[in-house]
């Protein structure tokens, strides 16, 4: 097999391009404390820029076949990253990274000096601009996907008072965006009703709820009110 004729200065002056780049982009990892930093990094990007050069020196004329190798050798490596605990999977973005580090480190190596510098950058942009966005997109989700939250009014109050309680419970509900899921009564004595308000509000509104809780034990006959609540 013929040996191509590239020189011992150009097959450093990739690898070392190969290198800085990769460490350009693992600094980024390292400062925000990921998995793949500065080492894993540097190192993702000589592989691939290696066995970019490897194709180089024998003049194989199999670049496909070697990209391809690379892409999934590299893919093993990208998956020890990736963690399941519970419903919830991290290091994601650092696999995506360090697959997009081989790719540099290839064009690197295959001397494409100005795509492997531009696709470096892209890289290092991408995960710190858009980091910014991400954090920016889930404190907002959280704020407008509170948790629906189910309040149970209990109230006790004497057999004849508990028309006038029921009413209250209703006219409070229409007048908030809250909406009733049950009522029902039982005996709680003979001479006494307990009231259960099974109530749906959108997201977490102790405030309002207590203030109806109070509201309805300010009425004639009613013996004591509570709040429970369950999320979901």
């Amino acid at each position: 097999m013929k040996q191509s004729e590239i020189t011992l200065i150009e097959f450093a002056s990739r690898l070392g391009a190969a290198a800085g780049l990769g460490i350009a982009i693992g600094f980024e990892r390292q400062w925000r404390q990921r998995a793949a930093g500065l080492h894993t990094s540097s190192l993702v990007a000589i592989g691939a820029a290696l066995f970019a050069l490897l194709d180089t020196v024998m003049n194989a004329g199999d670049t496909t076949r070697i990209v391809a190798g690379v892409v999934t050798g590299v893919g093993f490596i990208a998956g020890g990253v990736i963690l399941k605990s519970g419903p919830n999977i991290t290091g994601l973005n650092t696999a995506a990274t360090m697959w997009a580090t081989a790719a540099v480190g290839a064009l690197a190596g295959f001397g494409l000096w100005w795509e492997a510098a531009a696709g470096a950058v892209v890289v290092m942009l991408l995960n710190l601009l858009l980091q910014f966005a991400a954090d920016a997109i889930n404190v907002r989700a959280k704020q407008t996907q509170a948790a629906e939250t189910i309040y149970t009014v209990s109230v006790v109050c004497d057999t004849q008072s508990q028309n006038t309680v029921s009413d209250a419970i209703l006219k409070a509900i229409n007048a908030a965006p809250i909406s009733l899921q049950s009522l029902a009564r039982e005996r709680a004595q003979v001479d006494s009703v307990t009231i259960n308000a099974d109530i749906l509000s959108p997201k977490p509104d102790d405030a309002r709820l207590e203030s109806l809780s109070t509201a309805l034990l300010a009425l004639p006959g009613v013996q004591k009110t509570t709040v429970a609540q369950r999320s979901y």
